[in-house]
């Protein structure tokens, strides 16, 4: 990090001072933040200045929260259809690309500064750092992989990079029960003191572990992501691991929205780096203990600022203060973010977050739905662009039946749209197996 003139430790150590602020102080840097983000945008981002000119606005004016809600809600179809316009000028060429998967169904490419993923990975260490996962303490992943061939150079640089830090990452698209033998047979040699993995290969990895003694070590917490983790899995988690387990909300365009404190009184909202908004359906703001729509500002990628953007996610905002002392406000739930689990022939179950980590990897899929309605058939809906060829509906089926199994039928079916769940979202994965 020292090396390559980062500002993460500089960062961390900020956030370390910042989240015990008064709620007050905390607000006040958030919209200090927001406030030279909007001037930014309105000077050297042609979407949003052409936005405050529609509006006949500009940074000036936007003085209060109430003030904010007078933008746009841009969402991932704005990203895709206008992208160029959302970078700004003065960060042409200095910016990094990354695709997301998607959870909703819709893949995107962004881009974002080196400066804001500094703040995210701060941001992150922090939130982890709550339940005890530091670097350097010895940390088990159950986790995905990506997709394809690594190169090799990539691959070495990676593995040097997760043994400095004492990480050991596990396949959990590829959990059958011999998979997960010896992940446990890895785990009990390797002795983690921090399990992090997607809330619902952990969980299967846990019923799987049971209450037969087989573990042979003590973790201080487990740590949940990717997914809602429902208080029945908590309670299934802490079980078998025999320790607290942490809930985390985050996202690929924003890397940790929010987590869990030691208190488990809701999840803490990283108010220094992004301003969250939970939305009503008419616009206005959710009161306390009210569902929304999850609306989320970048306050630090000046390249490609994300302002007001509505994630496809519903949640609850909280009013309360955590009795832990952190000033950060607090989320109650996410209540609209679970992906349907795919099961296959020989007794496994495949995380939804498979397909989004898959089809991220094509330009030529705008949207996807994948159904399971009999245990050896998947229906796999796309809706596809021109630059969707062969090559890419090869590689998409190897993978998928790689993951899968084989006896697994799959029928592709490319369509012109894919119907809205009745809360506005796209659902990934259904499956209708009892």
């Amino acid at each position: 990090m020292v090396i390559k003139r980062r500002k993460i430790l500089e960062y961390r150590a900020f956030l370390e001072k910042s989240q015990w602020w008064p709620r007050e102080k905390i607000l006040e840097y958030q919209w200090s933040e927001l406030k030279k983000l909007l001037e930014h945008a309105t000077t050297q981002v042609p979407f949003w200045r052409g936005e405050f000119n529609r509006l006949e606005l500009n940074s000036r004016d936007i003085k209060s929260p109430q003030d904010l809600i007078k933008l746009p809600l841009i969402t991932k179809e704005h990203i895709r259809s206008r992208k160029q316009d959302m970078i700004a000028d003065n960060y042409r060429g200095k910016t990094w690309t990354k695709a997301t998967g998607g959870s909703t169904g819709t893949p995107l490419e962004l881009d974002y500064t080196p400066e804001s993923y500094d703040w995210r990975v701060a941001i992150t260490k922090r939130g982890y750092g709550w339940a005890g996962c530091e670097d350097g303490v010895k940390q088990a992943y159950i986790w995905g992989i990506a997709i394809g061939d690594v190169p090799p150079l990539k691959k070495l640089k990676e593995d040097i990079h997760h043994n400095l830090l004492r990480q050991k990452y596990f396949n959990c698209f590829d959990f059958t029960e011999e998979k997960m033998a010896e992940c446990l047979e890895a785990l009990n040699r390797y002795r983690p003191k921090i399990i992090v993995g997607y809330t619902n290969p952990l969980f299967n990895f846990a019923n799987f572990i049971g209450s037969s003694n087989k573990l042979n070590f003590r973790s201080h917490a487990v740590i949940t992501a990717a997914e809602k983790m429902h208080e029945f899995q908590r309670a299934v988690l802490e079980e078998v691991f025999d320790c607290p387990a942490f809930h985390t909300y985050g996202s690929r365009e924003f890397m940790l929205i929010a987590s869990e404190c030691e208190k488990h009184n809701g999840l803490h909202i990283n108010a220094e780096n992004l301003y969250v908004e939970i939305i009503k359906e008419n616009g206005e703001p959710a009161h306390p203990g009210e569902m929304g729509h999850v609306v989320i500002t970048d306050l630090h990628n000046y390249g490609m600022p994300f302002i007001r953007y509505k994630i496809g996610d519903m949640a609850i905002m909280s009013d309360k203060q955590c009795s832990c002392g952190r000033g950060l406000p607090l989320i109650d739930d996410i209540v609209g973010r679970s992906l349907d689990m795919i099961k296959t022939l020989d007794g496994r179950y495949v995380p939804g977050e498979f397909f989004p980590h898959l089809m991220k990897e094509f330009s030529g899929v705008e949207r996807f739905q994948v159904i399971q309605n009999k245990i050896d058939q998947l229906d796999i809906n796309i809706v596809k662009n021109e630059s969707f060829g062969e090559k890419d509906f090869e590689f998409m089926k190897k993978e998928i039946m790689g993951v899968m199994g084989d006896g697994i039928e799959l029928n592709f079916n490319f369509v012109n749209d894919i119907p809205l769940t009745r809360t506005g979202k796209y659902r990934v994965t259904i499956s209708n197996l009892e």
